[in-house]
């Protein structure tokens, strides 16, 4: 049979085939693996035809049919019988079902004569169900039928068409419709639009790039496989892991795996394999994969292993594992392992049997001690400690990138083996700071529990009340009353979370008095007491000011100290970083992940959600803007930042003289607020605005506003201000990269400069160089340390292309050509780090 192949293509372009084309020599077939979409597309050529007033007979075969109706006859009369008032019929169509009806018997398909009888009537009764046009039967899950050919040939001789659903059929397995004169369409993965817009339609709401991410990653080859991609949602929804705020969908605890429930179509091999398949999906599914010579110790007692090779063998024949270069086995669809970890297979009981096999079996040596030491360590709890294995996990962990999953489960398997001998205490801190370089603050906040419950000494309950302050901030949860009973003594350091849940203001002497002395202890490159990371004392100011900890935490505690990927406080950095990079809807996302969260104060708050507004304004998001504004009090701790946003939204509208009239009633209705991040930001957009006014009694009032204002502050920018806002006002941009440099140090915002044709400058330059972004700092410490690219990508989590763009720039901005050159130049060292 011929068939239509090539790549995928998407489901409109196939429906246009199937209703416009469906005049063909023999039955068109829609082939697909289980969950493809086959039935959908059939229900849609139903409509579409239905619609269009042609004839269709629509039979499923997905009900129970006896063994012995071979050609499914009986489906076939009840949907005649269903759909019988949609036909123009033959009067004699009644005596022709009765006939069929009667003659659909298990005897009659036992005798050859009484089934070739069967098939005839069949064909006399599809002559008269349409006596004005072709009929075209949709016939879904056709596979089903021992011998389908049979089936359609009667709907075929007697001139109507016929569109069936197939699986495609399995390896060594034949085709059900093979020797017709048919065509058969291939449904493969849905473009990767489409499965977007799949996913969108599925959790009914706009959706962020990172849940698309995560659970394309989660899927691998299965995105743009329908049924798996709506199970995949569903499964998602039933553990509450979707969160829609603000019409924007998030995950819950994003770091944790997304699972890919049962119905896939890896389903039927995996059902057939038991539980070694399970197994070697479970393993291959985790970061180090799996290796040749593991797999036989996935058998229970003695086995020779064969059992598990051939279901390798079948997994990898399948598609649902492959091999790596370096000869491991990776599972394609991560998924998948989740899901059975969520079903209750115990993983690390798992790597505890290989480990246990091996050294059972005394391969323990030479190239087996890498693979060795990876299970001992994956297994985790599950391990009797035996202080034995710390030399070869030891030896294994030194081979490790820095920065990786796999050193961190190396490193706390090191710290358990080590039992309570005189190295547990150095074991500690050196998981500790692993920990905090990761910003891995679940895995600190798990290890703090497991630790305490060791009876530690004074010095290491000294380090883990500093761990449990950090994690419980960063994760935005109190320390446990647990924890706190059993680190009597160290109330000094908790005081430190106390004040941040209590809402009450962090400065960096804050976190010099509670924190910094046992760092010092646990960080070789924590910096001396009042000795702090280069990084303007306005910017810290501005921090503190709105609660942004990363940067307060950077300078205090040095370069060990690691900017979080997740939690409340990575989320509030994060959109400040993005929204003084101008990137507006990375901007965005980061707020309403903040949304997502429930232990985020205030302040932390009302600061988001007015940038939030401000971007939406810039964006054209009038209603949104006013959604995000609605959402802060009239009378809340930025009042005259809010009072600059409504001014911004204002000037969108171009209407300039109501926008000066909202900022300078707001600035003397809270005249004497603390709001200096706000006043800063209004008091120079009045400035611009009183020069486009051209009104020189306004330009005055705003000079004398602000030096009265600021002169209350003290501050080393509260003379700046001032002298800007005279210069704005009296139309004086030469002092433009001040400006920039005062907007920076006050609240890393871009620049508000309004051009002549109404366009905007990005925030800044700082004396001729581009400041470094967030990643580029990053990525810069990383080349310091030696890293790869493949490292780097794997640390600040983008892909290696990207990593080589920026280094691209970066190497532009150090005026070098090597990695050599840029990890000795000068280039973020001084000032042209910017922390945010």
């Amino acid at each position: 049979m011929a068939r239509r192949r090539g790549g995928p293509v998407g489901r409109k372009a196939e429906l246009a085939t199937l209703v416009a084309d469906r005049r063909t020599v023999g039955p068109t077939v829609v082939s697909g693996l289980p969950g493809s979409g086959k039935s959908a597309l059939l229900d849609e050529v139903r409509r579409t035809l239905a619609e269009s007033g042609a004839p269709v007979l629509s039979v499923s075969l997905h009900v129970e049919r006896p063994e012995w109706d071979l050609f499914g006859f009986r489906s076939v009369l009840a949907a005649i019988r269903e759909q019988y008032e949609q036909f123009e019929t033959d009067s004699k169509l009644p005596e022709s079902l009765e006939r069929v009806s009667g003659s659909c018997t298990e005897a009659a398909y036992a005798d050859p004569w009484s089934r070739f009888c069967l098939l005839h009537a069949m064909s006399t009764l599809f002559t008269r169900l349409e006596t004005t046009a072709p009929v075209t039967v949709l016939l879904d899950d056709a596979d089903r039928l021992p011998d389908p050919v049979l089936a359609v040939a009667p709907m075929h001789r007697a001139g109507h068409t016929v569109i069936a659903s197939c699986r495609t059929p399995l390896p060594g397995r034949p085709d059900p419709f093979r020797g017709t004169q048919g065509r058969t369409i291939e449904l493969g993965p849905l473009p990767p639009e489409e499965a977007t817009a799949l996913l969108r339609r599925a959790v009914g709401a706009r959706i962020t790039p990172a849940v698309e991410q995560a659970v394309r990653r989660a899927l691998g080859p299965l995105w743009g496989h329908p049924a798996a991609l709506l199970s995949t949602v569903t499964e998602l929804r039933r553990g509450e892991r979707l969160q829609v705020v603000d019409g924007l969908a998030h995950l819950r605890d994003a770091q944790a795996p997304i699972a890919v429930p049962d119905g896939h179509p890896f389903s039927e091999v995996l059902e057939g394999l038991g539980v070694i398949g399970e197994r070697l999906v479970l393993l291959a599914a985790g970061s180090p994969g799996l290796a040749l010579e593991e797999i036989p110790y996935l058998e229970d007692g003695d086995g020779t292993g064969k059992t598990a090779g051939r279901a390798a063998d079948a997994l990898i024949e399948a598609g649902l594992l492959d091999r790596d270069p370096d000869g491991r086995i990776r599972c394609r669809v991560p998924g998948i392992g989740a899901a059975m970890v969520h079903s209750g297979l115990h993983v690390r009981r798992l790597h505890r049997a290989v480990a246990e096999g091996m050294l059972g079996s005394g391969r323990v040596t030479g190239p087996h001690r890498e693979p060795l030491a990876r299970h001992i360590a994956a297994a985790g709890s599950a391990m009797p400690p035996r202080t034995d294995h710390v030399g070869l996990l030891r030896a294994a962990e030194c081979a490790l990138a820095a920065d990786s999953p796999e050193r961190t489960a190396h490193l706390h398997a090191i710290w358990r083996h080590t039992g309570r001998t005189a190295d547990r205490a150095g074991r500690q801190t050196e998981l500790f700071r692993h920990l905090v370089r990761t910003a891995d603050y679940p895995a600190l906040e798990t290890f703090v529990q497991e630790a305490l419950t060791e009876a530690p000494g004074a010095d290491e309950r000294a380090e883990l009340a500093v761990a449990a302050v950090l994690s419980a901030v960063h994760l935005g949860r109190p320390v446990p009353e647990n924890v706190r009973d059993r680190l009597v003594g160290d109330e000094a350091t908790l005081e430190f979370a106390d004040r941040w849940f209590a809402g009450r203001r962090i400065v960096p002497e804050d976190v010099e008095l509670s924190l910094l002395p046992i760092w010092r202890q646990v960080s070789f490159a924590a910096p001396a007491p009042g000795r702090r990371r280069k990084l303007p004392d306005d910017e810290l100011a501005e921090a503190c000011a709105i609660r942004d900890l990363v940067p307060v935490f950077r300078t205090v505690l040095g370069r060990d100290y690691r900017t979080p990927s997740s939690g409340p406080v990575a989320a509030h950095h994060r959109m400040r970083t993005a929204h003084a990079e101008g990137r507006w809807e990375e901007a965005l996302e980061a707020v309403n992940e903040l949304e997502a969260h429930d232990s985020v104060d205030e302040l932390v708050r009302e600061h988001t959600r007015l940038l939030a507004a401000e971007v939406c304004g810039r964006i054209n998001g009038a209603r949104r803007a006013a959604g995000w504004l609605a959402k802060v009090p009239l009378n809340g701790s930025l009042p005259l930042l809010r009072a600059w946003v409504e001014m911004g939204a204002h000037q969108e509208t171009e209407d300039d003289r109501e926008a000066f009239e909202s900022g300078w009633r707001a600035l003397w209705t809270h005249f004497d607020s603390a709001d200096e991040v706000g006043a800063a930001r209004l008091f120079l957009r009045l400035a611009r605005s009183a020069r486009r006014d051209g009104d020189a009694v306004r330009h005055d009032e705003v000079v004398e506003a602000a030096e009265k204002w600021f002169a209350r502050k003290g501050t080393s920018h509260s003379s700046e201000l001032p002298a800007l806002v005279r210069a704005l006002v009296n139309g004086d941009e030469t002092g433009a990269s001040p400006t920039e440099r005062v907007l920076v140090g006050l609240g890393r915002f871009p620049a508000d400069v309004r051009t002549e044709n109404g366009g905007g400058e990005a925030a800044g330059r700082r004396g001729g160089r581009e400041p470094l972004s967030e990643t580029e700092i990053g990525i810069l410490d990383l080349v310091r340390d030696g890293r790869t690219n493949r490292q780097i990508a794997r640390a600040v989590r983008i892909s290696e292309k990207t990593v080589e763009k920026h280094l691209t720039r970066l190497f532009a901005k150090a005026g070098c050509r090597t990695r050599y050159g840029l990890a000795t130049s000068s280039l973020g060292r001084r000032s042209d780090v910017i922390g945010a």
